[in-house]
């Protein structure tokens, strides 16, 4: 299996065949070749249509962030902040950004095209990393899950890991994944055979080479279907992507950056007492002059 980080032949055709071809090029390209030409067809207007409506949605943004979805499902309060205020660097996050690149060692970086062309290969290739926009219900998504298996031009398993002392992956884990299953769709991608695999694993395990190694072989030896799997520092949740459930996770997070409503906070003062802007947040019990 080749792990990346982004000559066809054909028989000679007969002149009716060429003539056609010439007519409709792109009967001369392979698979792999159509596919890329439409996604890029269609990422050229989705960056139109972000220049030429920038900052329509909350904050001036002009696309929704994956990360920033599933951060809705945690607090959407903190979303909120964190446009408003600017992100603020924690060392849960310093640890995590850390853990992350450490899962990209030994991956080779690759040009899109010779990406596309190894999707559709015999072989199953692992895309780390790989940059995933497309539009959805006139908005455009972005995300960067940490690995997609692909063979024969299909999308397999995403792989997404949280390093944390948690075993068990929460909703925002399960809406971040399920919104990249939704992006591979609308690049063309088909998704009928497609499982998402979250990677709880312990904080500790960031700099053993072993990791990454461990949880491909045990997703591999079990096969695509909706399993727990247990190595030996961490615990690899598996699951069936399902298209209506990730639609309406995206649908409801979507009506807060069209400004259909305000941020909705989260419930659990656990969240509110660990949170960096609990001192600025006025949904917080820490703002002094509360009731």
């Amino acid at each position: 299996m080749t792990s990346v980080n982004e000559t066809h032949t054909h028989e000679a055709p007969g002149l009716l065949e060429e003539a056609n071809s010439r007519k409709n090029p792109r009967k001369r390209l392979s698979k792999w070749e159509r596919q890329l030409e439409d996604y890029i067809s269609s990422l050229t207007d989705v960056v139109q249509r972000i220049k030429r409506e920038e900052g329509e949605l909350r904050f001036s943004s002009s696309l929704i962030k994956a990360s920033d979805v599933a951060g809705q499902y945690f607090c959407e309060k903190k979303v909120e902040m964190e446009h408003l205020q600017g992100k603020i660097e924690t060392e849960r996050k310093a640890l995590g950004t850390e853990a992350h690149e450490k899962l990209l060692e030994g991956t080779i970086k690759i040009k899109r095209r010779d990406l596309w062309k190894k999707i559709y290969g015999k072989r199953p290739v692992f895309a780390w990393e790989m940059p995933l926009l497309a539009e959805y219900n006139a908005v455009v998504l972005a995300g960067r899950p940490d690995a997609i298996v692909f063979e024969r031009g299909f999308p397999l398993v995403i792989f997404e890991y949280k390093f944390s002392k948690s075993r068990r992956p929460f909703r925002d884990h399960h809406v971040q994944t399920r919104t990249y299953g939704i992006l591979l769709r609308n690049m063309g991608f088909d998704v009928r055979h497609l499982f998402y695999a979250i990677v709880m694993a312990d904080p500790g395990a960031k700099d053993d080479r072993r990791l990454k190694r461990e949880v491909i072989d045990a997703v591999i030896k079990s096969g695509p279907k909706e399993s727990v799997l247990t190595t030996e520092n961490a615990r690899i949740h598996v699951s069936k992507f399902d298209q209506t459930e990730a639609e309406q996770d995206l649908d409801w997070a979507i009506g807060f950056w069209k400004s259909e409503r305000d941020a909705i906070p989260t419930r659990n003062p656990n969240k509110c007492r660990s949170c960096e802007y609990n001192k600025k947040c006025d949904a917080s019990p820490n703002v002094k002059g509360k009731d």
